[in-house]
This record gives structure tokens, sequence and C-alpha cells, in this order.
């Protein structure tokens, strides 16, 4: 465990992008819509629990919808991620990727009163983990507390939206709230009853 760099180095290996499902938050999506130009209507796909494993089934991220469960995720195809290019074996969006793909394969500590203790590699991922390189721990930690407020955000949203009843409500109407939500808490004029400021995640497919 390393509290102030942890050896490691990305050899784009691939594995991440095809292997693992990535699960971005609502802030995840917006940077990669304001910095690409992606159409979220067309990378974002909203996922059953029979289609993934990995995620607990009290999860508070879980959409409900005439009385099923979704979740959000990065869509995929044959070669994986619906960023990656296949011909370079690289992240398209690389710059601007979600938070969780940067903290991968990389295991946060923390003391019992929740101090900052450092990271380690996961043991139970099949990431390769070289160590032929070095990650300045305290850059990992800064993300993990972005993606931390990120996560209480998209907590709440998921709240917000799973309260609202219409006729012919579906998942992806998901993407429509937090953008409005979203762009309404950047006004002046907060909408009236909209969450608040806020309140991880990776999947295997199943």
């Amino acid at each position: 465990m390393g509290k102030k760099s942890v050896c490691f180095r990305c050899h784009h290996c691939g594995h991440c992008c095809k292997d693992v499902v990535c699960l971005p938050t609502p802030g995840d999506v917006e940077r990669i819509v304001k910095h690409t130009g992606a159409n979220p209507f067309e990378f974002l796909v909203f996922l059953t629990p029979d289609e993934l494993t990995g995620v607990e089934k009290n999860d508070p991220t879980w959409l409900k919808v005439d009385g099923e469960k979704y979740i959000m995720g990065l869509k995929r195809d044959r070669k994986g991620c619906y960023f990656r290019d296949a011909k370079a074996k690289h992240c398209g969006v690389y710059a601007h990727r979600p938070l969780l793909c940067r903290l991968y394969p990389c295991k946060l500590h923390e003391g019992r009163s929740g101090e900052f203790r450092g990271f380690s590699l996961h043991e139970d991922v099949g990431c390769p983990r070289h160590r032929d390189g070095e990650v300045d721990a305290q850059a990992l930690y800064a993300i993990y507390q972005e993606d931390h407020l990120n996560q209480q955000d998209y907590q709440d949203l998921v709240e917000y939206f799973n309260q609202k009843e219409y006729p012919g409500k579906k998942p992806e109407d998901f993407i429509e709230v937090f953008i409005e939500v979203r762009r309404a808490k950047k006004t002046p004029a907060k909408r009236a009853g909209a969450p608040g400021t806020g309140r991880k995640k990776a999947a295997k497919a199943g």
C-alpha cells in the first residue's frame, strides 16, 4: 500500500475497456458531452440486474421503472466500450473518461475514522497490474474525492427520478432529467422540487 505513490503503469492491454462495464455518473456524462459533443442517447445504455454482476441489489443508483430496475452504463459492442478505438486499441475520450476509469485498478484504503491511508492495486481483477511505473497517490485521492461527490449527486438524482410517476416512463428519461436538473442548478433561479447538491463504479458483464 502506498500513501505517496502506487507502482503501476497502464500498458493499454484493453482489459478494462473490453471486460469491465463502466457505470458512469451524470457528472462523467456531462464532461464527455461537453468536451466531445457525443450524444448521451447514443453512448449510454440502461442495464438490468440480469445483465451485469458486481452491483448490490440495494445500490442507490438503481432506477425504478414499472417494477423493473435499471442502472446507467456506457454502451458496449464486440470491441468493448463504446468509446474504445479498436484500431488504436485506446480510449477515444481518454482525457475526459469517467473518473472510475481513472482510478482503476487502484483500491483506496481508509482508517476507521475515514482518514486517507493510501492506495494499493486490486487483486481480484483481470488487469495485469504492471508495476513498471508510478502513480501519485494524492492525485488519485483527489479523483476519488471528486467521484465521491459525483456519486452523492447521482444518488440524489436517482431518488428524484424514482419518485416521478407518469405514463410511458422509460429508463432513458433519466438522461433528460439529470440534464435538466444539472442545468437548473447552474442558474440563479433553482427549479423547485429538484435535488440539491449532492450525494462507483464498475461492474462485470453478466
